[in-house]
């Protein structure tokens, strides 16, 4: 049954993760989509990131969109801003009367009036615990000190990784697990998980101030892992030594 929350995902037309994030929202039997990308691009440095994570094993078939368009009946509109925090996408949310925000890939650090557009805020996956590892390498971080990997859909605000919790997983590994692998599964698991949170919005009917609040006391911005730490990660998966690594 097609239902009426509108959602658009915020990125970039060149994300590796937007098609995920699309099939992910269409699972959860959301067709009325729509994407806003904005015009910055995926860049060098990101994707010299995204290959050291993933070894590339994570492709995008370029029939997907039609693919995607071909199983809901519907055309998935594609708009192009300059920057997603201009008035334009303000705009475009309040004409399309969008419900909710998926971040999908956006380049920017959204502004309040972004952030405050629809009525059920912007969802984010952040690949770690919260409020435990903000920031970055989450996920090396968590292997470092030998906690579970861990997504977490929350809505934004203002500061990084610090808007209320809707809902967390934790994953364990193969023994064969390697560093790539292990990233590559919380990257789909991520999407799969935004599209999981986005049907709790809807059956709650839940807005920001809705979700768990994070607690202070137990926060912990990450900085990116340094070098020799992150070699300690490698060699740890690569000597079957993470604790989670069990399957």
């Amino acid at each position: 049954m097609k239902n009426s929350f509108k959602i658009a995902l915020l990125s970039t037309h060149d994300h590796p993760l937007l098609h995920l994030y699309i099939k992910a929202v269409i699972e959860q039997k959301f067709n009325d989509i729509v994407v806003i990308c904005d015009r910055d691009q995926f860049s060098k440095k990101n994707k010299d990131l995204w290959l050291q994570r993933t070894g590339g094993a994570i492709v995008r078939d370029e029939n997907f969109i039609e693919d995607m368009e071909r199983k809901i009946n519907t055309k998935i509109p594609f708009y192009f801003v300059d920057n997603h925090n201009d008035k334009k996408t303000l705009d475009l949310i309040n004409l399309l009367s969008i419900n909710v925000l998926l971040n999908a890939g956006t380049p920017r650090k959204l502004k309040r009036e972004i952030l405050n557009a629809s009525i059920h805020g912007v969802v984010n996956i952040h690949p770690g615990e919260l409020p435990k590892y903000r920031g970055c390498s989450a996920v090396e971080w968590s292997i470092f000190y030998e906690d579970k990997v861990c997504n977490t859909a929350h809505f934004m605000s203002e500061d990084y990784d610090s808007g209320s919790i809707i809902c967390s997983e934790y994953y364990e590994f193969s023994k064969e697990a390697t560093y790539e692998s292990i990233r590559t599964k919380v990257y789909q698991k991520g999407c799969i998980l935004a599209g999981k949170a986005l049907k709790i919005i809807l059956q709650k009917r839940k807005r920001p101030d809705d979700g768990i609040p994070q607690d202070e006391k137990k926060a912990k911005y990450r900085k990116p892992i340094t070098e020799d730490k992150f070699r300690e990660v490698i060699k740890k998966i690569n000597l079957k030594k993470y604790k989670y690594q069990k399957l």
